[in-house]
């Protein structure tokens, strides 16, 4: 296996050359590509200079969002660096050699595997959202309800990270769970799967790139894991929350990536898709009477 690391950059220098100085010296990666997804500030002149060894910086043409830029990264890994696997590491993550051992590890245990994930955790060490069921357009409609995505949790997604028992693996034995999709933070995946599937959607910026790709290796009979007893840190879209800072246009590009999901890959008709524009209306009006109204925080 040759493994590539893939960190994509906007505007955020600082914690990109973090997360590159954390991981550079770790054996299990044979590089590190930086893409500068055409950040506005001077993040290119400081990330250029990390380069050398294993580290690669590139820089795209412009600001296609997250999985334009992710792309990049992953064809120079692909025809550059003869990669065989791909790291998707979001720069605000915090991860140990011993978690991407393990995922490495998996690609030669599960027959037909696409993507080896981990447990999320936050800056607390509590499990966060780690993986996601596939529930077609009622169940995803229900989970993007404020009240419908509380009342119906356990129906809507099992969560097998809440199960888990993060950390080291007893007796070398790896426990794993078998899931449609996983957090986009942290992922490990086979080149080979990923460029037969296409690759991710450059057609959505931002948000329900895991949900798409995951849907896309499913369908192509591929399987997705999540590690149970390995778990890394997310510190809650550090990079995202820097250049996306409203609510309401995070969740208006959350709505638009996901109309395009519905439209282009669960294929709804036009009466449904006039009722999901109706649905999504009514969650950006409830949304902004809560945090501009009342000023509660989300």
């Amino acid at each position: 296996m040759n493994i590539s690391c893939i960190i994509l950059n906007y505007n955020d220098a600082e914690t990109t050359t973090g997360l590159v100085k954390s991981i550079s010296g770790y054996e299990t990666l044979d590089s590190i590509v930086i893409v500068d997804n055409h950040s506005t500030d001077d993040s290119a002149a400081k990330l250029k200079e990390l380069a050398g060894g294993k580290v690669h910086f590139i820089r795209s043409e412009r600001n296609g969002g997250y999985g334009y830029g992710n792309n990049q990264g992953i064809r120079y890994a692909y025809r550059m660096l003869h990669a065989t696997h791909v790291l998707i590491a979001n720069p605000d993550v915090k991860v140990s050699e011993e978690c991407i051992r393990a995922m490495k590890e998996s690609f030669f245990r599960v027959n037909r595997l696409a993507v080896a994930a981990a447990v999320t955790t936050d800056g607390t060490g509590a499990i966060a959202l780690s993986s996601w069921r596939l529930n077609g357009l009622l169940g995803d409609l229900l989970d993007t309800g404020l009240i419908t995505r509380r009342l119906l949790k356990r129906w809507l997604n099992d969560r097998p990270e809440l199960k888990a028992d993060p950390g080291r693996a007893q007796s070398g034995k790896e426990r794993y769970a078998y899931v449609d999709a996983v957090a986009g933070s942290l992922f490990m995946a086979d080149l080979e799967a990923l460029m037969e599937c296409g690759l991710y959607d450059e057609d959505v910026f931002l948000y329900y790139e895991e949900k798409i790709l995951g849907f896309t290796l499913k369908k192509k009979g591929y399987r997705t894991i999540l590690l149970l007893n390995r778990s890394y840190v997310h510190l809650h879209s550090v990079s995202i929350n820097k250049n996306v800072g409203s609510i309401l246009k995070k969740q208006a590009l959350l709505h638009k990536s996901k109309l395009h999901y519905y439209k282009n890959y669960l294929g709804i008709n036009r009466f449904q898709e006039c009722l999901v524009r109706a649905f999504l209306e009514f969650l950006m009006a409830e949304i902004w009477f809560l945090t501009e109204i009342l000023g509660l925080s989300w």
